[in-house]
C-alpha cells in the first residue's frame, strides 16, 4: 500500500495487522466461579431443607434436618459397621471395576479395528444401554446368590457397557487419512495402533474409564441395597428400615462425597495425562 506526499513521491505505508481479541473459555477464573456458584446453590439447600423441618412442612422422622444428618458424621466415623461396610463396598467396587473396565476397553478395541464384529455385535452394546439394568438383578442372584457376588457382577456389567461405547466412539474420532498416512509410511500394524489409533482414541478411553468408575459403583450399590447382605447399601436399607433416617443419609452424603472427590481427582489426572493435545 502506498499513499502520495506533498512533492509527488511516493512512499511504502504498511498495513497494521488487526488487534488479537481471542478468549481462551474454560479459564481458572471460569472454574473458580463456578465452584462458588455450586457452593452457593447446595448453602440454599441445606438451609432451605432445615427452614422447611423447623417450621414443619417436613417431617424430621421421615426426612431428618441437615443438623442432625452432620452430627451422625462422626458417629459412623468411628462405628465399626459403618466402617466394615465401607470397606466391603470399596472392594467390591474395585473388583467391579476391574472385570467390567478391563473387558470393556479390550472388546471396545476390537469393535473399533474390526467392523465385521462391530456390525455383528455392537448393537448388542446398544441394545444392553437402553434396557433398564435392574431387570437383570434377580437373574444375578439366580446365579450367584445373596451376597457380594451379585453386586460385583451387576456393577461389572454396568461398566462393562458404559466403556465399550464410550472407547468405541474414541476410536471413531480417529480420521481415516492418519490411518492411510501411517500405512503409506510403511507403518506396521502394532506401530499404527500405539502411534496413530491409541492416542487419537485416548479422549474415548478416558471417558470410558470415568463412565466405568461412575456406573461401577452406582451398580455395586444398589446391588447392595436390594439383594446384598453386606456393603454400604445394605447398611442403608437397614437404617432406613429402623427409621434411623440420620445415619441412612449420613451414610448416603458420604457416599455422594466419595462419587463427587473421585470425579474430580479423575477429571485432573485425565487433563495431565491428555495435556499434549492442546
Amino acid at each position: 500500500m502506498t499513499t502520495a506526499t506533498a512533492t509527488g513521491s511516493r512512499r511504502a505505508v504498511t498495513p497494521r495487522p488487526p488487534a488479537r481479541t481471542s478468549v481462551k473459555p474454560g479459564t481458572r477464573s471460569d472454574a473458580r466461579k463456578a465452584m462458588w456458584l455450586r457452593i452457593a446453590f447446595l448453602v440454599f439447600a441445606l438451609a432451605l431443607w432445615q427452614v422447611l423441618v423447623f417450621t414443619g412442612v417436613l417431617n424430621e422422622r421421615f426426612v431428618s434436618s441437615p443438623i442432625a444428618v452432620l452430627q451422625a458424621i462422626p458417629q459412623l466415623a468411628v462405628d465399626p459397621q459403618a466402617i466394615r461396610a465401607v470397606g466391603e463396598t470399596l472392594a467390591a467396587f474395585a473388583a467391579a471395576f476391574g472385570i467390567g473396565t478391563s473387558l470393556g476397553v479390550v472388546v471396545g478395541v476390537v469393535f473399533g479395528l474390526n467392523s465385521l464384529l462391530r456390525e455383528a455385535y455392537y448393537p448388542l452394546i446398544m441394545l444392553l444401554m437402553v434396557v433398564p439394568k435392574s431387570v437383570f438383578l434377580p437373574l444375578l442372584v439366580l446365579f450367584f446368590g445373596l451376597g457380594t457376588a451379585p453386586g460385583i457382577a451387576f456393577g461389572a456389567l454396568l461398566a462393562f457397557v458404559h466403556v465399550v461405547v464410550n472407547v468405541v466412539a474414541g476410536m471413531d474420532l480417529v480420521p481415516q487419512k492418519y490411518r492411510d498416512v501411517g500405512r503409506a509410511y510403511n507403518a506396521s500394524s502394532t506401530r499404527l495402533f500405539f502411534d496413530v489409533i491409541l492416542p487419537g482414541a485416548a479422549p474415548g478411553i478416558f471417558a470410558g474409564l470415568w463412565h466405568g468408575i461412575r456406573n461401577g459403583f452406582i451398580g455395586v450399590v444398589i446391588a447392595q441395597l436390594f439383594v446384598s447382605t453386606a456393603g454400604i447399601g445394605y447398611l442403608v436399607r437397614i437404617y432406613s428400615n429402623n427409621f434411623q433416617i440420620d445415619d441412612a443419609m449420613a451414610l448416603t452424603l458420604v457416599m455422594a462425597a466419595l462419587v463427587i472427590l473421585t470425579g474430580s481427582v479423575w477429571s485432573r489426572l485425565e487433563a495431565r495425562l491428555t495435556r499434549w493435545r492442546q
